[in-house]
């Protein structure tokens, strides 16, 4: 039957292993290949790549496993026969300085109370692909440019342009500057364009060095190496705030990003809600 092969399928999708499925389901490998194989026949899909020390779900699989996920737990639910006790695991992608400072607080806050639940978290500045990397849910810093996907704010972040003590002192800089000055110093920057509020964008004339990391950058402000975009809760002490005549940085937003939200799995969409609570 469809369904069977589905619930089978949803198993297998879970622990991305056939042999892990077939000790839970309590039937030979073997019968899990082929139930899978013709499963793949009969939707004309390829539902997983194989390797010999990997299984991953295709395109079509995470598709098929977000629609049918949530009705064969159900449905289980329902028959008694899934004393299954697996954690659920959540795979995210988020900024590395997020993670650190309200994102993996903000989870681990879940996960206390959703014990049931399982994170994997990878930490990058880069916008991995929800099918073949294999993610559930994206913590991304706006504005967004892919119309394809569904975002939620969660909070904004204030940025502002800064400087160490000892670079404004040194260079004489007054407390308003031109953006014609201002640009004309050594910049640090993140991969990220200096966005104003206006919508316009700044370009420095002299980039400095380049870090994918906030922290390095602050990191570089402190040792006097240039001026810098940062978020506000990130300039205190020996970093101070620089006023740029008419350069007022655009508050960026932080969006919980996701394929669909009629797909959404119920853990996600819980996960969501959390998030935008906090």
């Amino acid at each position: 039957m469809i369904y069977n092969d589905l619930a089978l399928f949803t198993t297998v999708a879970n622990h991305l292993s056939f042999s892990a499925a077939a000790e839970q389901l309590g039937i030979p490998l073997s019968r899990v290949s082929r139930r899978i194989a013709e499963l793949e026949e009969h939707l004309g899909a390829k539902l997983f790549e194989r390797t010999t020390r990997q299984v991953r779900l295709t395109e079509e699989g995470r598709r098929l496993l977000d629609r049918c996920q949530d009705p064969i737990e159900a449905l289980q639910g329902v028959a008694g026969f899934a004393e299954d006790t697996r954690r659920q695991v959540i795979r995210i992608t988020a900024p590395p300085l997020a993670a650190r400072k309200t994102v993996g607080p903000r989870l681990m806050d879940f996960a206390e109370q959703h014990p049931d639940v399982e994170f994997e978290l990878t930490t990058t500045n880069l916008f991995l692909d929800f099918f073949q990397d294999n993610i559930d849910l994206a913590f991304r810093v706006g504005p967004l440019t892919d119309s394809t996907l569904v975002a939620r704010k969660l909070w904004s972040v204030d940025y502002c342009f800064c400087a160490s003590t000892k670079f404004i002192a040194d260079r004489g800089l007054r407390n308003t500057l031109s953006r014609k000055d201002f640009l004309a110093l050594p910049a640090l920057v993140a991969g990220q364009a200096w966005v104003l509020d206006t919508g316009e964008t700044l370009q420095p004339k002299q980039i400095a060095h380049s870090f994918g990391d906030l922290d390095v950058i602050r990191q570089a402000v402190q040792r006097n190496l240039g001026v810098a975009l940062l978020p506000r809760d990130m300039v205190s002490g020996d970093i101070q705030p620089l006023e740029i005549d008419s350069a007022t940085p655009l508050t960026r937003d932080m969006f919980a990003v996701y394929p669909s939200r009629r797909l959404l799995p119920v853990r996600v969409r819980k996960l969501i809600d959390h998030m935008a609570s906090g």
